[in-house]
């Protein structure tokens, strides 16, 4: 099943893209601006000023996570929600550019490597649904929230059999492999028997084969995969709540010296002048029906 997660994630993206509108076009490319002509000041003891000199924003996000994170196989760019925020924060980093991708090195991740990403020095921060606790906030810092989601339960439609986390006893319930939603069905269900498989996509198919009974995530990942798949549901109350952040590695010996109060001053810029509600309304509201103008409502 492992094999063929990566070639059903691209397939889906396709269809994501198809179902979304089709695939973009790139706009016909011009000259980057110079890093400098527009770029804001900073402390030189900053991390983002360190960012700034070394002229890219490392990003980590993954590539088949509709409606927050798309490679886009036709063009090669990055789309969704958690990709525009991610463009967001290089502006606000680099400045105004007719190119912002040019000062952008996107880094694949799932669930699993987001945190050894940080660690391990291979990204500046994740922008990946990436859900804010206690044990992981032991690992690396998080921004404040930036969304707030719940988990709940994906069936086909054909299915009347579950209706909550409740009826998951003795199911096969996917999920993806390192995500706090392993851990949330099995507190909702401890008879629930949980497959854990390297992304969303990749249960999508389980489940479509037959493999699983249901796949079980947040849900706004649930609206995306509906959105691929009219032939399935999302069931009952949520289950958890899902607060994302940033993920940053944590400060050490000054490497990530002042990185976060920036990243939440910007944030709370982001939702005070409507950019925020725009993103929502760009990429949630056509899975999700509802419109909201910040992490709270």
């Amino acid at each position: 099943m492992r094999g063929i997660t990566r070639t059903v994630g691209v397939a889906l993206a396709i269809v994501f893209a198809a179902a979304c509108g089709g695939a973009s076009t790139p706009a016909a490319s011009q000259p980057a601006a110079s890093a400098k002509a527009s770029a804001p000041k900073f402390e030189l003891s900053t991390y983002q000023y360190a960012i700034q000199t070394k002229g890219k924003l490392r990003i980590g996000s993954q590539e088949d996570n509709p409606p927050f994170s798309v490679k886009n196989p036709a063009t090669g760019k990055w789309e969704g929600f958690d990709a525009d925020f991610g463009r967001e924060l290089a502006k606000a980093i680099f400045g105004t550019q007719d190119d912002i991708d040019k000062f952008i090195e996107w880094v694949p991740v799932v669930s699993a490597t987001r945190i050894p990403s940080l660690t391990d020095n291979k990204a500046d921060v994740i922008i990946k649904t990436f859900t804010i606790t206690e044990e992981r906030k032991t690992q690396i810092d998080f921004s404040d929230v930036y969304f707030v989601t719940g988990q709940r339960i994906l069936v086909k439609k054909s299915n009347d059999t579950i209706k909550e986390a409740a009826d998951l006893g003795a199911k096969t319930v996917c999920a993806q492999r390192g995500s706090t939603s392993e851990q949330n069905i099995t507190k909702a269900n401890p008879a629930a028997k949980v497959l854990l498989l390297d992304s969303y996509p990749a249960c999508l198919l389980a489940l479509q084969q037959g493999q699983a009974d249901a796949v079980s995530t947040d849900e706004t990942i649930l609206f995306g995969l509906v959105k691929v798949d009219p032939n399935t549901k999302i069931v009952g109350k949520p289950f958890s709540d899902e607060p994302y952040g940033i993920g940053v590695k944590k400060n050490q010996n000054g490497d990530r010296q002042g990185f976060v109060p920036f990243v939440n001053t910007w944030l709370a810029g982001m939702i005070q002048d409507g950019t925020w509600g725009k993103l929502y309304e760009k990429h949630i509201t056509p899975v999700s029906g509802d419109k909201k103008t910040s992490p709270k409502g």
